[in-house]
Order: C-alpha cells, then sequence, then structure tokens
C-alpha cells in the first residue's frame, strides 16, 4: 500500500466522483481507477459502492480513511516546516485567488513576479474554500463573511470590506416596471448562498428561476438580463449597465482576507508574497467595498409579477 493509492481513496471519498478525484489529484480518471483497483485488491474487498450519485465508501473503505488521513496529516506537517524554514527567495509559491474580476489583485501580483524574477507563482482561480492545512494552496485570497474568523492554525489579515446587493440590468428593470417583464432571482446551484443581511427573494416577492454556480457567471447572466442576483458590490460596479434594486440597499457581508498557514511564516518566498500582497489593504482600500445606497427612498418593494 502506498501513499498514491491512499490520495485515491481520500479524493473520492471527499469528491464523490472520479472525475472530480483527478482534478484534485492532477491525473486521469484512468489513473484514478487503476490505483482505486490496486488498493481494493491489496485490501481485499470493496472501498466503494457505485451509485447513481457517486461514489458512496463502504465500510470497509471506513475503516481506512482515518489511517489515509493521519497519513496525509504528517505528510502535510512536514511538508510546511520543510517551506517554512526555506530563506531563499525563489521556487514556488501556489496562490490561491477567488473566481472574480480583480483587476487590482492581478496588477499587484504582476508586480510581484517581475520583482522576484526567480520565484515561480502557480495560480488557481474558486469560489469555494481552500484548505492550507493540507497545502491545496500556500497564501489565498477570500472572502470570509463578518461573523466568521480563519481557523486558528491560518495567518491572516483582512483587505478589506465586502458589501453584497441584489443588481438587475436599467433595461430588464425599465422592460419589468412597464409589464412587459416579469423579475425573478438567479440563485446559486448546489449550494445555498450567503446573503448576510440582505433579504432572501421570496421577501422581496421575487421567484427563483435560474441556478448558476459562480460569482462570475452570475454577474454574466445579470448583464444578459437573466434576471436579479446577489452580487459583490466591487464586481457588479465594474458594469456601467447594473444597479441595484429599488428600495433595497446594499449591505456589509464581510471582510476579503489575505490567508496562509502558520508553519509557513518562516519561508522568505511566502513573506516576500504576503507582505506584497498585504499592501492591498491600504493601496486599493477604495476596490473592496464599493457599495452604493438603492435608487428608491429606502422601503423594502415587491417586485413579484402583478
Amino acid at each position: 500500500m502506498n501513499w498514491d493509492d491512499l490520495k485515491v481513496l481520500l479524493a473520492l471519498s471527499r469528491a464523490g466522483s472520479t472525475r472530480k478525484a483527478a482534478a484534485v489529484l492532477a491525473v486521469s480518471n484512468t489513473t484514478v481507477m487503476r490505483r482505486l483497483e490496486s488498493l481494493e485488491e491489496q485490501v481485499g474487498g470493496r472501498l466503494f459502492d457505485r451509485t447513481p450519485d457517486g461514489f458512496r465508501a463502504t465500510s470497509l473503505a471506513d475503516q481506512l480513511l482515518p489511517t489515509a488521513r493521519e497519513v496525509e496529516e504528517m505528510l502535510s506537517e512536514a511538508q510546511r516546516q520543510v517551506s517554512g524554514k526555506d530563506s531563499e527567495l525563489s521556487g514556488r509559491i501556489k496562490l490561491s485567488l477567488p473566481a472574480v474580476p480583480m483587476t487590482h489583485v492581478s496588477e499587484t501580483v504582476a508586480e510581484f513576479a517581475t520583482q522576484y524574477p526567480r520565484i515561480e507563482l502557480d495560480i488557481t482561480v474558486s469560489d469555494h474554500p481552500v484548505d492550507l492545512a493540507r497545502r491545496e494552496a500556500d497564501i489565498a485570497v477570500r472572502g470570509i463573511p463578518k461573523h466568521k474568523r480563519p481557523p486558528k492554525d491560518i495567518v491572516g489579515i483582512k483587505l478589506g470590506q465586502i458589501s453584497i446587493g441584489y443588481y438587475v440590468h436599467r433595461d430588464l428593470l425599465s422592460e419589468a416596471s412597464r409589464g412587459c417583464r416579469e423579475l425573478t432571482c438567479i440563485q446559486a446551484s448546489g449550494r445555498a448562498l450567503s446573503l448576510g443581511d440582505l433579504p432572501d427573494a421570496e421577501t422581496l416577492g421575487l421567484k427563483s428561476r435560474h441556478l448558476i454556480d459562480g460569482i462570475t457567471p452570475r454577474t454574466v447572466a445579470v448583464t444578459n438580463k437573466l434576471g436579479v442576483a446577489a452580487l459583490p458590490c466591487f464586481v457588479a460596479q465594474q458594469y456601467p449597465d447594473l444597479m441595484l434594486l429599488p428600495g433595497v440597499p446594499s449591505a456589509h457581508w464581510g471582510y476579503t482576507w489575505l490567508l496562509h498557514h502558520k508553519d509557513l511564516r518562516q519561508s522568505a518566498r511566502i513573506r516576500a508574497l504576503f507582505k506584497h500582497l498585504s499592501a492591498l489593504e491600504e493601496k486599493r482600500s477604495d476596490a473592496w467595498d464599493t457599495s452604493q445606497q438603492s435608487d428608491g427612498r429606502g422601503e423594502v418593494i415587491q417586485f413579484g409579477k402583478a
């Protein structure tokens, strides 16, 4: 039994499909299945049931998973400790950014890459949480709701405040006010969207029609007049044709955080990038919270079809 086989066990238990597990492990579906079959042969039994909803761990897998997680944590800790003692301003940094347009962050990262030519950046983007303890990234930029904080082993600073609001295309709102179109809400697909202090769509009389995963795809849908969606203000303000729903002000949702695991704080290259990005807190403090008041008089109004 080797670590590569155990990584497949862990990835399948978390992802539930060979496609997602292969993406996490950066290998092919065929490799995932081959390693799974090898591991099942070694333990003498089936580790996953293949169901219409994906791979489901068997009781045999449940017995093996705690050991696999323990090995993973030991290896991750050793890797963090070795990386954390690196004094060279060279090597690779895994940077995870949100999957939203943030020109000010991209420009700052580009400045860093020019300033430190011996450092290689491995950049990924995602709307989902990133596990820094498992080295899914060395440094991450993520939005965190105002009532939450990073885990205790994570070092972080706030780069700026985030506000969100319900946005709609001006032309769609005009058509709806004339009775030509019905305003409907675009919701997140697959997981609940955190609205913070914003009222839910039903309270506003907005029926849910489309389900779209990801902030950027939802923004594109709103710009194409597919409906109303809750969006970060700093994203929506980049599109002049979008406006807040009348009578529904934006609300403070949380903060943009710059994060890394505490075991990496002695790494020279990690410190260099973290310090460079932390300058965004002062240099571009206006870029994060572009909240506006709505065009209405502050009252909540109903947008359902008459």
